[in-house]
């Protein structure tokens, strides 16, 4: 079976400070578009996460097939939209580096892990083609409609764009309280056996489909790391562009 190919029309989201650079800008507004593209929107926040679920909540809002996440920091080719829909793909990022002085300039990317092992490995080179990676920064993000969906199911309710921890998978609030509420119920109430047995059952197997480990620490993960996870637990890898 040929896969599937992505086309349409784009969203473009801008995230960045109160602080805007001109050479920056200037890049973006240039670059090129398809004639049912959005024009780049640009949005401040003293939070990026916040912005950049702005940009999605009123992406998924709109017409569009794609959403162009770009930071308002760097500086873009004009082809830079026509380059990563080009592929077809649903997920796909350019190359771009750390802004960072010493030690010296290094990936934003990191490695492909098919077996989705922690700790993600940072990368360490650049490749030269079309590559599969285990999550980028959204600094130059295409993502397909299809993406934001299937990932918004997994995450039952949560916000796509946040730091967490992960330490359990997501899960569906309204089904944990009601087991939980069942249980309290039935230790209040003392029913029977015939009747306690089989609601316990019942209370405990939601419990048990809803609080999975996942990850079994505290420690934050960033939003750029998160979201990739998800993806790619949803059935979509994220590839990189290294032109």
């Amino acid at each position: 079976m040929a896969k599937k190919q992505y086309t349409g029309s784009a969203y473009i989201g801008v995230v960045g400070g109160d602080l805007e650079y001109g050479l920056c800008r200037d890049s973006i507004e240039k670059i090129l578009r398809q004639p049912d593209d959005a024009p780049p929107r640009f949005v401040r926040a003293t939070k990026g996460y916040e912005a950049r679920q702005m940009h999605l909540n009123s992406f998924i809002e709109s017409k569009h097939d794609f959403l162009l996440m770009l930071d308002h920091d760097m500086v873009f080719m004009r082809d830079t939209l026509i380059k990563l829909r080009s592929h077809g793909l649903p997920y796909v990022t350019g190359a771009y580096m750390r802004r960072q002085y010493e030690p010296v300039m290094a990936p934003v990317w990191f490695d492909h892990n098919a077996r989705g092992l922690w700790p993600n490995v940072p990368a360490t080179a650049i490749p030269d083609k079309l590559t599969k990676v285990g999550a980028s920064g959204w600094g130059c993000m295409l993502i397909h409609r299809d993406v934001v969906l299937a990932v918004r199911e997994l995450l039952k309710g949560e916000h796509e764009v946040i730091e967490d921890d992960m330490d359990i998978w997501p899960y569906d609030l309204d089904r944990v309280m009601a087991a939980l509420n069942g249980l309290q119920e039935l230790v209040d109430s003392r029913p029977q056996m015939r009747t306690l047995r089989p609601a316990m059952e019942a209370h405990t197997k939601t419990l048990r489909q809803e609080i999975r480990p996942l990850r079994g620490t505290n420690d934050p993960v960033g939003s750029d790391i998160r979201f990739p996870f998800f993806a790619k637990a949803a059935g979509f890898d994220l590839w990189l562009d290294p032109s």
